[in-house]
């Protein structure tokens, strides 16, 4: 059907960091809105839409003037404010609760400067769409969403539809076609034309064309005004913004489209891996700092409170489409990526230890003789946690060391001492304090260090030992680019790296550590697998000294169950898929599953897996790709490569958990308990702490804070829920399946 209408969309698509450094991307932001703005002036007729609360902080701190006849083309309408996130984030592989906080610090800056409450998500250059965005977008204000990707090339669906969520949100959606903005070859009136006709002859019947310079920015050509305006002499076009785009196409009949729309680069999932562990752990420890504010937020609460809001607002910056997945210049990470994710870790490990160092100075700590340790549960469940860390196993030379930990009761837990990240120590013994310690829900727990009988049967290797027989590492001779353009999977298998021997590092009670040794051409690495007392998954650190440019390596475990299904965490949402060989996305975790049970990894940091229908699962470790490579432009060396080199990755391998299970297992295995050691005994005054719990605690609660909890159903029925604190039951209701929902306790 030939277009009725071509609405004009005005955009210039700036990327912040790519190809260059964090200063070019913000002189961009500055450069090229001073040249819209100019060319409005002398436009009456144009109108531009610009995302991204981030950009226009900048513009505000950088030049208020500017700022100020941005607001103005607001208020007239002209200039329209879309995104409402922080940045245009990654969403294939990022968090559901980074997604809801991008729209909670970007809708918050849009609200407060210019009054306006964006509806339209707009995330026009990431790289897929994950299965729980729908959700996320409807969760966080916004009923309309704009995307590039998937092409028409890669998946063939509706441009225009309603996104449905797995819990029955709807969201509008359209792809738009071929660019967000006026490709760079339109630079002659007839190319100009002809694509226009092209979309008004092949298009549906209400369409967008986007109109401007990008992707580094640059606001309008003035002569391709000009040949618009000739052309909407004789074509049906209009310039529009693309709230009265949504308006118009409000009003028709759109199919409904449902689950993730991929693929476009599934070599994102795993570029760069050292970014995406540095964030993943920042991550939580900013949760974790929220939630100790909540529990002890002391004289300075207000200071830390603003302390740690202004780190979450820069933090998430770095999920922007060409960070996270692993797509710009090598500097660009070494530099500004490296350091607003430093600041933002140390202003929330700053306020965290603060707090453990203020319960350590309140709680009831006369029992101990020699020094301590507390232990802190940052979730609203009780959980079984391990805490490993270096210090003194014989601090005082008597000529023993500790191995037990003794707390206010006498109650004794088994305490293993493991080798150390160093061989020595300040005083001539060192070693890692090992122990698997039940907490109670959000709950502390103070040991003394001692002596004593708690020590029960060894653990012996039997569990590690089966794991390596299911476990191979295949290497993919990996021919793509870094974003893997064009790969339905990351290479053709060449080889399974050797196994060349197995040493048992210890054994007790707490833990036992096997390793294994392997090659692969000029590469080696090491296998660590530690199982714990109580816990049944086995913990995991692949370490490897990687030589081989080019070539993927994996982790592939023989499932056992070679006609189920592969279910896997995304953001906020648990997705099906039937194994395909092909690269997928996951967030958090990922198993084959069928009615017998579950086999598969926890991994807070590691995104991509392939799949086989007789029962193989395969975790992508390492892919060693060249900075910013993009096909078909040959690379020329000088930014080398990342991921080449030592590596190191940790996860957990878990089997026979039931699927519905495993997001709440993934949080507690990936959530882990913090501890901070007591040398002596405090005269302090006790310190009012609430315990906060969930029931039933399957339920996952992704975000705590100033008397704020994030619930989440994964479940596909509706489950019930209670609230408590200090024992009391403050809220209770109905989750929705797959629901996310923020309950809000009332302040006393």
């Amino acid at each position: 059907m030939s277009a009725k209408k071509l609405y004009v969309i005005g955009n210039s698509h700036m990327d912040p960091i790519w190809l260059w450094r964090l200063r070019e991307g913000r002189s961009t932001w500055l450069n090229t809105c001073r040249s819209v703005v100019r060319m409005m002036r002398k436009y009456p007729f144009l109108k531009f839409c610009r995302s991204s609360s981030a950009c226009y902080e900048w513009i505000e701190s950088c030049d208020p003037a500017l700022f100020g006849e941005i607001r103005q083309l607001v208020e007239e309408g002209r200039w329209e404010l879309v995104g409402g996130w922080v940045e245009q984030s990654d969403t294939i592989i990022t968090s559901g609760e980074i997604l809801l906080r991008q729209a909670e610090y970007g809708k918050r800056y849009f609200r407060e400067k210019f009054g306006r409450d964006v509806r339209i998500g707009y995330s026009v250059d990431a790289f897929g769409q994950n299965a729980g965005l729908p959700k996320l977008l409807k969760t966080g204000g916004f009923d309309r969403y704009v995307f590039m990707r998937p092409m028409e090339h890669e998946k063939s669906m509706p441009d225009l539809f309603r996104w449905r969520g797995d819990d029955g949100s709807l969201v509008t959606a359209f792809r738009i076609k071929q660019a967000y903005c006026t490709m760079p070859d339109w630079t002659k009136k007839e190319q100009l034309f002809d694509w226009i006709d092209r979309l008004i002859e092949t298009g549906a019947e209400y369409q967008t064309f986007f109109f401007g310079i990008g992707d580094h920015g640059g606001g309008f050509f003035e002569r391709q005004i000009e040949w618009l305006l000739e052309a909407a002499r004789t074509r049906p076009l209009e310039f529009s913004t693309l709230s009265h785009y949504f308006d118009v196409i409000e009003k028709t009949e759109l199919p409904v489209v449902e689950g993730e729309l991929t693929h476009h680069s599934p070599g994102c999932y795993s570029a760069v891996g050292s970014i995406k562990r540095d964030l993943a752990a920042t991550e939580r420890n900013l949760l974790k700092a929220e939630k100790i504010l909540l529990e002890a937020p002391g004289p300075d609460g207000d200071a830390d409170r603003a302390r740690l809001d202004a780190a979450w607002n820069r933090y998430l910056f770095n999920y922007f489409h060409d960070i996270y997945p692993g797509t710009s210049i090598r500097a660009a990470y070494e530099q500004e990526v490296r350091d607003l994710t430093g600041a933002a870790n140390l202003a929330a490990t700053d306020i965290l230890e603060k707090r453990l160092a203020r319960y350590g100075a309140t709680v009831k700590s006369d029992f101990l003789t020699e020094g301590g340790v507390l232990l802190w549960n940052p979730l609203p469940r009780p959980v079984r946690a391990v805490m490993s860390f270096d210090t003194w196993p014989d601090p005082n030379k008597n000529g023993r060391d500790f191995n037990v930990l003794r707390d206010a009761a006498g109650n004794l837990v088994p305490l293993e001492w493991l080798r150390a990240a160093a061989s020595f120590g300040p005083f001539g013994t060192w070693g890692r304090a090992t122990a698997v310690v039940d907490l109670p829900a959000s709950g502390l727990r103070v040991f003394a260090w001692s002596y004593g009988d708690a020590a029960g049967k060894k653990l012996g290797f039997d569990r590690q030992r089966a794991a390596l027989e299911r476990f191979t590492f295949p290497v993919l001779a990996d021919p793509y680019d870094t974003w893997g353009h064009g790969a339905p999977r990351l290479g053709d298998t060449v080889g399974s790296a050797e196994l060349t021997a197995c040493d048992e590092m210890a054994d007790g009670a707490v833990a036992s550590w096997l390793r294994a040794a392997y090659r692969w051409k000029n590469s080696t690495f090491k296998l660590d697998l530690i199982a714990y007392a109580g816990i049944p998954e086995l913990f995991i650190r692949w370490s490897a000294d990687w030589r081989e440019p080019d070539e993927t390596v994996k982790i592939s475990l023989r499932t056992g169950i070679p006609s189920g299904t592969i279910v896997s965490g995304q953001a906020l949402a648990v997705l099906k898929r039937r194994p395909d060989e092909n690269e997928q996305p996951f967030i958090d975790w990922v198993v084959a599953a069928d009615k017998t049970g579950t086999a598969g990894f926890i991994a807070g940091s590691l995104h991509g897996y392939d799949s086989f229908g007789s029962g193989e699962l395969r975790l992508t470790l390492n892919r060693p790709v060249h900075y910013a490579e993009h096909a078909p432009n040959p690379p020329h060396g000088d930014e080398g490569y990342a991921d080449l080199g030592e590596v190191i990755r940790e996860f957990w391998f878990s089997a026979g958990r039931p699927a519905e299970e495993l997001p709440a297992i993934a949080q507690e295995r990936l959530m882990e308990a913090e501890r901070f050691e007591i040398t002596a005994a405090s005269d302090g005054n006790a310190l009012y702490r609430p315990e906060w719990k969930i029931e039933p605690p399957e339920l996952p609660v992704t975000a705590q804070r100033g008397g704020a909890f994030r619930l989440w159903n994964p479940a596909n029925r509706p489950r019930g829920f209670r609230l408590f604190r200090d024992g009391v039951e403050r809220a209770s209701g109905e989750l929705f399946p797959n629901e996310v929902r923020e309950v809000v306790l009332e302040q006393e």
